[in-house]
């Protein structure tokens, strides 16, 4: 199948943006659960063995962390910082910016709503997907921009990767 395929994963447990000690959203860092649980969806996510010949971070804490520890159970080269990735950015912008840059297989790390907004972009649809932390989906698209609607490869939880981790 010739095309791209792109692995949108979300960043895992943070602290609140309440907490005394967070003095701005990109600073946040993940929470001790928020490592545990990432760190076990990515065990599940090796299992699936997409083969990533690249993983791009945002450059908030919080995602750069999760794309350290993904970068780490999968065995890949260390992550890629795309500025595009930022919680503050639109999916044209990120779009963009892969069509530049992407692998045959990318792994994106980085934040909601940007990456199920971009996703669902892709896939051509009018409903909403919604990805939970330390959650993935995965898609294929022929381009970048695409000439036609992206397909959905598979889309779980961070409970079900867990799990995949265990089998």
């Amino acid at each position: 199948m010739k095309g791209f395929e792109i692995c949108f994963f979300r960043h895992g447990i943070a602290l609140d943006r309440e907490d005394p000690g967070v003095t701005s959203d990109a600073e946040r860092p993940l929470t001790e659960e928020g490592i545990r649980k990432t760190r076990a969806a990515a065990a599940g996510l090796k299992r699936i063995d997409m083969g990533f010949d690249k993983i791009f971070t945002s450059p908030w804490l919080r995602a750069a962390q999760t794309a350290s520890i993904l970068s780490e159970v999968l065995l890949l080269p260390a992550p890629e910082e795309l500025a595009e990735l930022a919680g503050d950015r639109t999916p044209s912008e990120l779009l963009e910016a892969l069509a530049q840059r992407a692998g045959k297989r990318t792994l994106l790390v980085g934040h909601e709503p940007l990456l199920s907004t971009t996703a669902v972009q892709l896939l051509g649809g009018e409903w909403a997907l919604d990805l939970k932390k330390s959650g993935a989906c995965a898609i294929h698209v022929d381009t970048l921009p695409p000439r036609k609607p992206a397909t959905l490869l598979w889309h779980l939880t961070s409970r079900q990767l867990r799990w995949m981790a265990k089998g």
